[in-house]
């Protein structure tokens, strides 16, 4: 039976002492017109997004079930279809923000029971959140992957029973030594990070994702520099063709370099 996916669809609650504050994130204060009704759907499916000036900085939220939202969140963030639904409702609503304008993207879930709350969490960490505003002014987040094509190994040929003992371990240590990031793939990396304004990374064999996975990193990257990007990924594609993929992904609002000087 298919697991039924429990995200409300009905209009929020009318009181407001049964909602929440669902924040999407935080911009500057700017024209009129950057802050126009989002088109994109609240996290529950029903509610409008919203924007207003909050400390002197602008916020967009929806006004949510505090039921759905706050008291079982812990609880729904369980359930994979809610998760997945409700995931793809909030990325859809920081992307269309940040189409407009700098956007501090806030972390999946991230909730105030009330505005004042919102306000005095605002005020408390403004110059911080002023900090990473001026930092990606004209910026975009980049995810970087390369995958290790399939390579075919030697067949063994050995003169005795120690020779293919001998031949036999080096291929196994050989083996082993694909889970180093290579010197090659640390050039790349050192060459992105040449034109970036941030960078994080994650060693690819270390993470667990797929054993294929040499390296990733995302990057935080000027506009101005987008080109230089494209350039640099063709480059090491051409150089590695027939041993390494590289996958890019984005562009996307700054998620991995909020609060990160």
């Amino acid at each position: 039976m298919a697991t039924r996916v429990s995200i409300p669809s009905r209009k929020p609650p009318r009181s407001v002492a049964d909602t929440v504050v669902y924040l999407y994130g935080i911009t500057l204060p700017a024209k009129a017109d950057s802050r126009d009704a989002v088109s994109a759907v609240g996290i529950d499916g029903s509610s409008p997004i919203v924007s207003d000036e909050v400390a002197g900085l602008v916020c967009w939220f929806s006004r949510v079930s505090r039921r759905d939202f706050a008291d079982k969140l812990a609880e729904n963030m369980e359930n994979l279809d809610w998760l997945s639904v409700a995931g793809v409702r909030h990325q859809k609503a920081v992307s269309e923000i940040s189409r407009r304008t700098t956007i501090l993207p806030a972390r999946f879930g991230t909730i105030f029971l009330t505005l004042e709350s919102l306000e005095q969490d605002i005020k408390r960490r403004k110059p911080a959140l002023l900090r990473d505003l001026k930092r990606f002014q004209d910026s975009d987040e980049w995810g970087i992957k390369v995958f290790a094509l399939p390579q075919a190994r030697p067949a063994i040929i050995a003169s005795s029973g120690a020779d293919y003992l001998r031949q036999k371990a080096a291929q196994r240590a050989s083996k082993a030594g694909e889970h180093a990031v290579s010197a090659d793939v640390k050039k790349f990396a050192a060459a992105a990070k040449k034109i970036s304004a941030a960078s994080v990374e994650t060693a690819g064999s270390i993470s667990g994702v797929r054993p294929d996975l040499e390296w990733q990193a995302s990057f935080l990257i000027r506009r101005s520099k987008q080109k230089q990007l494209q350039t640099l990924l063709k480059r090491f594609s051409d150089a590695w063709e027939g041993k390494r993929r590289i996958e890019c992904t984005g562009p996307w609002p700054p998620y991995s370099f909020v609060g990160k000087s």
